[in-house]
């Protein structure tokens, strides 16, 4: 009903129904974790379930009744929330670890995404230096990273230090386009690994 005809009364009506129970579903999956998303949170998870819903899900829905459209809301509301709070959990866990100095010393702080857009940044390091800093980030921590290149970890320390000198001596500039690619560096591996782990 709702692909067929948007406009109808009673698509309105079973869109309102839909989009309801979702805020209830991922509400409650949050307190579930402890409160793990925000009210703002909760509402970007919300557009992102209706979204999901009108643009494909719902075409894969075979049920007859409402009860079972409701569970099948269930379904895509439970998974879609539980897959935001473990990236976020995944992210307070790399900014946690030994890597996520380089992203609180070196980064500034940057306006929301939906302010600014999407844009990538370049740093102004050599590649070389840029390859190092995100295998720090994959790593996860000095001594993680030693063991995989097969160094000691005051070798890692010593090359992390040098990175850290030679971005000291940038212009102003440099240095902040520099904190911008290191921020969304780690947003990127962070997401990168999310979807690894998700990936059967």
């Amino acid at each position: 009903m709702l692909l067929a005809n948007r406009r109808s009364p009673e698509a309105m009506a079973l869109f309102e129904l839909l989009s309801r129970y979702a805020h209830r579903r991922v509400a409650a999956v949050s307190r579930h974790c402890g409160g793990a998303l925000a009210s703002s949170e909760q509402e970007e998870v919300v557009a992102d379930v209706l979204l999901q819903l009108l643009q494909g899900s719902l075409a894969s829905f075979r049920g007859e009744t409402v009860p079972e459209l409701i569970g099948f809301v269930r379904t895509v509301a439970d998974r879609t929330t539980w897959r935001i709070i473990r990236r976020r959990d995944r992210e307070r866990a790399l900014l946690q670890s030994e890597a996520a100095e380089l992203v609180e010393d070196w980064s500034a702080r940057l306006p929301a995404p939906d302010v600014t857009g999407e844009r990538v940044a370049e740093s102004p390091l050599s590649q070389a230096d840029q390859a190092y800093l995100v295998s720090l980030l994959e790593a996860g921590s000095k001594a993680e990273l030693a063991r995989r290149a097969g160094v000691s970890r005051a070798a890692v320390t010593q090359r992390v230090q040098r990175i850290r000198n030679r971005v000291a001596e940038l212009a102003s500039d440099a240095r902040i386009r520099h904190e911008v690619w290191l921020t969304q560096a780690a947003h990127r591996v962070v997401t990168k690994q999310s979807v690894s782990a998700e990936t059967p």
